[in-house]
């Protein structure tokens, strides 16, 4: 549409028009400034801001003031004609407005001048009607003094001043009374004004629909939110003060927020939350479209930008608990400390990306940020609601209002927060599918001549870790090979992706570094590159050899790492593995009768790939049910109020109170593979606690894997209890379909009770070599006897891991063989880290006993643990060598000399054995730290209670392994 058009459609412009000026001057009316069609906003009327929105407010209220005082004052012209002219002359001209928006011409209502409201007419109603009533009360009163009274004409007279007097005072209560009503009429009927059809971007229908949704919103919403918080808040309370702060009340009051504006934002407004699709400019129009829409999938489809300028305020006269308030009780020792915190007013400005989805509720995710820090006004009080304010006090006031701002720059672009709608806005708290939307395989190989770091020594202790290039947090990190400035590590790594990664553009960061025990790490170099790169060229590996960067942009560094990376996504559902699971069409059990091509094929209805045992394991423990626990104190809780709840974990209509003699404070631990990958916070006495804490996971082979879910009491004095456990093989959790959610019995433990979780398992496109789809955590089972032929040192035999070592002497001698042999309670061996350690034979003479360098001198063989497939029987036989550097040949894997260190063998080792995956009893010997034990407690519960085997063994179901049979073609990838 031309933007020269008329409001009328036909009327030609005004060629005077553009002569106006833009801005007036003091005497001058208020006018709009002329804005184009499709332009949300210009120099006068500029984009959202809290201190802009509060000035532009004030000059608004004196301009239309300005305005009324001189349209009163001019003469209103008498004559027909003249009175056309000035019509005419305030007519709307083509592409500007004057008070009130035209037509489809975009404006905002909070710019332009109240229209004057003439009362004239009502106040000369109300004044007729109150004149009767003060003649009738005069007249009343005349009468009835006169005939109680008496006294003749006198006494009539006498009561003309009390009628006066009564009436005349009525007359004017009730005037007065009648226009602060009109007043009152005109504020509440304020926002009606801005719902007239020729304001187009008017959203005063989004304040009445917030206000109905904000009457019909239930506590039980801000008490999950109450929860989420006090797990927030727990992190923050330093280690060793007696204090416990807890969100006992969280109410968001009677009056609702206020949308001030709206608007929609293109990609190229919304800041550093959106990426550029693609990097690579190069070959023609078609390939460009291709890779946007490569990176598109990845990103989840399409996306809707808002800015949002919303205002809270309190209603008046209402006491503070109807208002938005927190409800905090802090347990200073054995002493509580109630706190109320009332909001008053805020105003801020947030923009919100909404990711749409085709599936319903077709809203996915919903990204969230703020221009700048909100503007709030709030009411703190101890003990009681009306208790004395503390931010009256100038210290206290300035104390919280810089925690409050430090708080909210957390939410402040760049930085935002995502939320997934699927769980509020569908109606089920089961997953839909994970958030990771692919994986890194990142081989790491080796690095050659680094700098050197120290002025002593061999110059260099270095490792590697992996990170995002704006995150930095580390993902991965290498083992330590120490003193040595050309490692070889051979360790494979898989960093999980998440759409997040893609938008913000991150690059993968490698970053080496030289480990000190004295002081902090110093960085040897980086190297770095680009996540979408390998997005558009995914399933597929590249070599890599790159000279390492300085980690100060511009600058070089010394050394070469070797080293491989490749991206691979999510693999698509097998139409040949769908299930009889029930459809999501299908409503209260019923079955309904669909079209096979219109069916719905998700996680629900399709059964992991056998072909594709690698991938993404999400869990979500949800909540803990009737937890009951002995209690280990004397003295006991006393009397309290709960809600019970039924085996399905529904809450009781009723409150009872009961006498508890014990609360248990508890926590959820998750093992996978024997190895422990995630914790839930701590939630303060309470039997039945609600978590809804998320964790992904990637698992090497769901065939294989095993979860072992512990629910812990928290101890202060004595080591936590554990309540019970639930071990489940992935293998039979996902026997019917790739996702689960479920109530299990806790048992093994010392107490008793339920937990429901829910799991979902997305298969991965690539397929390892089988060595390397094992357990990290486990034993090496020696079955035979140690033979060693050569010319090796025989005394004394050390056979090592990474978590014992065992001592073998005077092995028996025959011919030239030497045998040694471990005892029953010796054969195994454990491993913590299987992938990162090998296991070494460490052959000594009796020379090597004696101090200095004829003592240095031992002979070694070494078994890299990542090369065997787990549970398989071999035999081994490895070589003998002679080293002058025994560090760098049981660090790296490598078996031939070099410039750093000479190989010589001396002869070879034979045995048979295996590593045995998962743990065992000989991992009693070699718990190291909390996490060992905790995870061992738990393997031994599930052992006793006969929900773990001795051994984990790769298996399938029955189910599974028919509906592979139709699968035409793999979709797996070997790398």
């Amino acid at each position: 549409m031309d933007p020269s058009a008329t409001a009328s459609g036909n009327q030609p412009a005004n060629p005077t028009a553009t002569q106006r000026p833009a801005a007036s001057s003091n005497n001058d009316p208020l006018r709009a400034e002329p804005t184009q069609f499709g332009q949300a906003y210009s120099e006068r009327n500029p984009a959202p801001n809290i201190q802009n929105f509060r000035e532009q407010e004030q000059k608004r209220q004196e301009a239309s003031r300005r305005y009324f005082e001189e349209t009163e004052n001019q003469p209103k012209p008498d004559d027909k004609k003249e009175k056309e002219e000035a019509d005419a002359e305030d007519a709307p001209k083509a592409g500007e407005t004057d008070d009130v928006p035209i037509g489809a011409e975009k404006s905002n209502v909070l710019f332009h001048p109240t229209p004057e409201v003439n009362f004239d007419r009502v106040f000369d109603t109300v004044h007729k009607d109150l004149r009767r009533v003060s003649y009738i009360i005069f007249g009343s009163i005349m009468i009835l003094d006169w005939l109680f009274i008496g006294g003749g004409f006198k006494g009539l007279l006498k009561s003309l001043f009390p009628a006066v007097g009564v009436s005349g005072t009525v007359f004017l209560i009730l005037a007065a009374v009648s226009k602060q009503a009109v007043d009152r009429k005109l504020d509440q009927n304020e926002p009606e004004t801005e719902k007239l059809k020729y304001v187009p971007e008017s959203v005063e229908w989004m304040n009445s629909l917030v206000e109905t949704l904000w009457a019909t919103l239930q506590q039980e919403f801000f008490d999950n939110i109450a929860s989420q918080i006090n797990d927030m808040i727990k992190p923050y309370i330093p280690e060793g003060v007696p204090a416990t702060v807890k969100i006992t009340g969280l109410s968001h009051g009677c009056h609702s927020v206020r949308v001030l504006s709206m608007r929609s934002l293109p990609d190229s407004e919304f800041g550093d939350m959106v990426p550029t699709h693609g990097i690579d400019k190069s070959g023609s129009i078609d390939q460009a479209k291709e890779r946007e829409k490569a990176v598109e999938r990845e990103e989840g489809g399409v996306f809707y930008n808002l800015e949002i300028a919303v205002a809270y305020h309190e209603a008046p006269f209402r006491p503070r608990k109807d208002h938005m308030h927190v409800d905090i009780l802090a347990m200073l020792g054995p002493v509580p400390l109630p706190i109320f915190v009332q909001v008053k007013e805020f105003v801020a400005i947030i923009r919100i990306r909404l990711q749409m989805h085709p599936d319903l509720p077709f809203l996915k995710n919903v990204t969230f940020a703020l221009t700048e820090n909100p503007k709030i006004n709030a009411c703190v009080s101890l003990g009681a609601p009306w208790a004395l304010d503390l931010l009256n006090l100038p210290i206290i006031d300035s104390v919280l209002v810089s925690q409050i701002d430090a708080a909210a720059a957390d939410f402040v672009q760049p930085k935002s927060m995502s939320l997934d709608m699927t769980v509020y806005v569908g109606g089920s708290d089961q997953k839909e599918d994970t958030e990771a939307i692919g994986v890194l395989l990142v081989k790491i190989h080796r690095a050659r001549s680094l700098a050197r770091q120290d002025t002593r020594g061999p110059g260099a202790d270095p490792y590697l870790t992996i990170a995002f290039s704006k995150y930095e947090k580390p993902m991965y990190a290498t083992r330590i090979i120490k003193g040595d400035r050309n490692p070889v590590w051979e360790e494979s790594a898989i960093i999980m992706i998440r759409s997040e990664h893609v938008k913000r553009q991150e690059n993968v960061l490698l970053r080496l570094w030289d480990s000190d025990t004295t002081g902090s790490d110093d960085v040897s170099g980086v190297c770095e590159f680009p996540l979408q790169e390998l997005i558009l060229k995914a399933n597929q590996m590249q070599k890599r050899e790159d000279k390492l960067q300085g980690d100060v942009s511009g600058t070089d560094a010394e050394g070469v790492l070797e080293w491989e990376i490749g991206y691979f996504p999510r693999a698509e559902y097998e139409k040949a593995l769908r299930t009889d699971a029930m459809d999501p069409r299908d409503h209260h059990g019923e079955k309904q009768e669909v079209a096979e091509e219109e069916k719905t094929q998700n996680a629900q209805n399709t059964v992991p790939d056998p072909n594709l045992p690698s991938g993404i394991l999400g869990l979500t423990i949800h909540q803990c049910i009737n937890v009951q626990v002995d209690n280990p104190n004397k003295k006991s809780m006393g009397h309290i109020k709960v809600r019970g709840q039924d085996s399905d974990g529904e809450d009781n209509d009723e409150d009872e109170t009961i006498n508890v003699d014990y609360i248990p404070s508890l926590y959820v631990t998750a093992d996978i593979n024997d190895k422990l990958a995630y914790r839930t916070r701590v939630k303060n006495i309470h039997a039945a606690p609600t978590f809804n804490s998320s964790t992904e996971t990637y698992v090497r082979d769901w065939r294989l894997a095993t979860l072992t879910l512990s629910v812990w009491d928290t101890r202060k004095k004595t080591r936590d209890c554990l309540v019970g456990v639930v071990g489940l093989k992935m293998s039979d959790i996902f026997h019917e379909s790739s996702s689960v959610v479920k109530f299990y019995d806790l048992k093994g433990g010392a107490g008793t009770g339920r937990i429901r979780v829910s799991m979902i398992f997305r298969s991965m496109r690539m397929k390892l070599e089988e060595s390397l789809l094992g357990y990290d955590i486990g034993s090496f089972a020696v079955s035979s006897p140690i033979t060693a032929t050569g010319e090796m040192h025989t005394s004394k035999l050390k056979v090592r891991t990474s978590a014992v070592q065992r001592s073998l002497k005077n092995g028996s001698k025959s011919d030239d063989m030497v045998s040694y042999t471990l005892e029953k309670d010796q054969e195994l061996l454990p491993v913590h880290y299987r992938y990162m350690s090998p296991l070494v034979f460490e052959f000594s003479g009796a020379a090597a006993q004696v101090p200095g360098p004829l003592g240095s001198k031992k002979h070694f063989a070494v078994l890299w643990l990542y090369k065997l497939i787990d549970n398989k029987e071999e035999t081994f036989t490895l070589p003998i060598y002679k080293t002058n550097n025994p560090d760098r040949f049981t660090q790296n894997v490598v078996n031939e000399s070099d410039d750093t260190m000479k190989l010589e063998k001396v002869g070879e080792v034979t045995f048979s054995g295996k590593f045995k995956a998962g743990l065992d009893e000989s991992h009693e010997e070699a718990l190291r730290d909390h996490n060992h034990w905790s995870t061992f407690q738990s393997w031994a519960a599930a052992r006793k209670s006969g929900q773990r085997d001795i051994q984990a063994n790769r298996t399938t179901s029955e189910q599974v392994d028919k509906l592979a049979q139709g699968i035409k073609k793999s979709q797996s990838i070997h790398v």
